[in-house]
């Protein structure tokens, strides 16, 4: 089987326990399957388990390991009833790695508060003890206890405190344990230097001639509707997070009414550019935050007798949708932005991204769903962007690498 030089070269150093921290379409899953041995466990997205996708890969190996294949809420729920296994892959891994910079009590021990997915997965690899561990995720940085937390399921012995001293600072409200991570260069650039000493990094740039990306931000502006509408919002929802989600419903074209239940939707200018954009392109993929928006983009997609495509949370199969899709010269898939990983539409030229979630690490992944080392190519990236609203603050901030929920917060 062919492999990449960064792939060859990962597998002839053979680090038995390490992160793949390597940019999205560089091939961490046949990495991965190339240094695990015997008996091999995967921890994966529910989608991705679904898709058999990693079955599909061990297939084809020469040296094909046992592989056993759990979504990640099976493995929180049953992982005290499974047995060892020689060689452990967390897919995705920093949805797996969600340790605080706060504490707890726990068996009379001051530990990092954390998700219970970490707590069942740390616990199961100090039970079991597995002679291989594989963290592949192109996004680790998330924060600087997402690092911490992969260490510690390396096996690496990082004292909390000292870590937290390092790379985060507490602010100073009474009554309350809040810290933000310090985003001063020298410690990013430390934190950097931690992430290369616990796994193997890189993005598809470092390995491969990639093709300059085109990116076009275009700003709409609100209907006179959006307008009226936004007055009203102030007084119907005073909390001011609740509020920012609202007032980015409004902005999508949700009038009112919840989003995941009958509301009032109406034409807005988001709508008429991917018009234009559907006439102009044979083949494009829109992401979307909101259920309505898609259903909505859905529909015109449809009424201008384009072959739609959904991809949501909801989505069985996958993997038959997207085959279906590589099969048609001309195509509209709309994907539900928080469904950003895992997949990918290499032969597609176009993306839009009608509006995003709040997670740089969600936006990061979307690209690279048509970004891939199998089929490298001049794309174009399309922002729809409503000027100086919340969809501006967000793009801003995911521009800049960082999550908007940390603006909201004040972090």
């Amino acid at each position: 089987m062919n492999l990449y030089a960064h792939q060859r070269k990962i597998i002839v150093e053979n680090r038995k326990k390490v992160g793949l921290f390597l940019g999205t379409g560089s091939g961490k899953t046949r990495t991965a399957l190339f240094l695990a041995r015997e008996k091999t466990l995967v921890i994966c997205p529910k989608t991705q388990k679904e898709d058999g996708n990693w079955e599909r890969e061990n297939e084809v190996l020469e040296n094909a390991v046992e592989l056993t294949v759990v979504s990640k809420e099976t493995f929180r729920r049953d992982h005290a009833k499974l047995s060892k296994f020689d060689t452990i892959i967390v897919d995705e891994a920093h949805t797996c790695l969600g340790v605080t910079p706060n504490t707890r009590q726990r068996n009379k021990q001051i530990i990092p508060r954390a998700s219970q997915l970490f707590e069942a997965l740390d616990d199961f690899i100090k039970r079991t003890n597995p002679e291989r561990i594989y963290l592949c995720t192109a996004t680790i940085v998330r924060n600087p206890m997402t690092v911490f937390a992969a260490a510690q399921i390396l096996g690496y012995k990082w004292n909390f405190y000292q870590f937290r001293d390092t790379f985060y600072q507490k602010l100073p409200m009474p009554g309350r344990e809040v810290y933000i991570a310090k985003s001063n260069s020298d410690t990013k650039d430390h934190l950097a230097r931690i992430v290369r000493s616990i796994g193997h990094t890189g993005q598809l740039s470092d390995y491969f001639d990639v093709p300059k990306q085109t990116y076009k931000d275009v700003y709409v502006e609100l209907t006179a509707q959006q307008k009226a509408r936004l007055k009203d919002i102030a007084l119907e929802y005073p909390e001011p997070i609740v509020q920012i989600g609202k007032r980015n419903q409004i902005e999508n074209g949700i009038l009112s009414g919840d989003e995941y239940s009958k509301a009032e939707l109406f034409t807005n200018e988001k709508m008429l550019v991917l018009e234009d954009y559907m006439i102009e392109f044979p083949r494009m993929i829109v992401f979307a935050k909101y259920t309505l928006q898609i259903n909505e983009i859905a529909k015109l997609a449809t009424t201008l007798k384009k072959k739609v495509f959904l991809l949501t949370g909801e989505t069985k199969d996958r993997g038959e949708l997207l085959e279906e899709a590589k099969k048609c010269d001309e195509y509209v898939f709309i994907a539900q932005a928080q469904v950003s990983a895992g997949w990918e539409l290499a032969d597609c030229p176009v993306m839009v991204f009608a509006s995003r979630t709040y997670s740089f690490v969600d936006y990061e992944q979307a690209k690279g769903r048509i970004l891939r080392a199998n089929s490298l190519k001049k794309n174009l990236y399309i922002n729809l962007i409503v000027r100086d609203g919340v969809d501006e603050a967000v793009h801003d901030c995911l521009t800049n690498k960082k999550d908007f929920n940390d603006r909201i917060y004040g972090i």
